[in-house]
């Protein structure tokens, strides 16, 4: 099986996960749209005092409408952070397989590293003592 084949089987893997949650979970998009605006109530300029007034002056159908459509935003949040939540817990998976996979790659370099390290080691000795060595011939020449 190629890489290709791999990618495309997850990417089909991980669609059908989210489907299976979006169903469990009663996340689709809902179909009944409500007429009623809400305004917004995350702005600075919002002013509490004259909504309340707005809303007490209404007929009761559009306080319904009101508390559907606010209820319908509520459940809509509530969705859209499930979601994140999903998505963001199969990153972190993702990322936990991915750190596996270095792992278990890195695992044949170790024995090369082990042998390279002591030659690095001398190496890294051999350039201060040469880099020191310069340094008195420098300043003797002066």
């Amino acid at each position: 099986m190629n890489c290709c084949q791999d990618i495309s089987e997850k990417h089909n893997k991980d669609i059908q996960i989210k489907r299976t949650l979006r169903e469990f979970y009663k996340l689709d998009t809902p179909t009944t749209q409500f007429v009623t605006q809400v305004p917004k109530l995350d702005t600075d300029n919002f002013d509490i005092e004259q909504y309340a007034k707005d809303v007490l002056c209404n007929n009761p159908q559009t306080l319904l409408n009101l508390e559907n459509t606010l209820i319908q935003e509520i459940h809509n949040l509530e969705c859209e952070k499930k979601i994140l939540v999903y998505d963001n817990y199969t990153k972190l998976l993702s990322v936990g397989d991915a750190i596996q996979k270095m792992k278990n790659n890195a695992k044949p370099m170790e024995s090369v590293i082990a042998i390279l390290e002591p030659t690095l080691a001398h190496i890294g000795t051999l350039s201060t003592l040469l880099s020191e060595s310069l340094v008195r011939k420098e300043t003797k020449d002066l």
